[in-house]
């Protein structure tokens, strides 16, 4: 499990209250009770806690692992550009 994963896994337990446990890399968001909106909401958490900018690499994220390659992506384009 990435480094990244348990970091957004963490930040989802915060912010929505969810148990650690419900949390597996393929468990849809909408299964939590995490619609668009808040998806959106949280999108903009992940840009503070990992100093990125997803705006424009915004896909289909329907799991928490799409949460964390959506991050690993940005943050390696970030590092080559570097």
């Amino acid at each position: 499990m990435s480094d990244t994963l348990k970091r957004i896994q963490a930040m989802l337990v915060e912010q929505y209250q969810l148990a650690p446990e419900q949390l597996g890399p393929d468990q849809l968001l909408a299964e939590l009770g995490i619609d668009s909106l808040s998806t959106i909401e949280f999108m903009f958490t992940l840009e503070d806690e990992f100093s990125i900018s997803l705006s424009e690499e915004r896909g289909a994220v329907e799991t928490v692992n799409d949460i964390a390659k959506l991050v690993d992506a940005v943050l390696q384009k970030k590092a080559a550009q570097a």
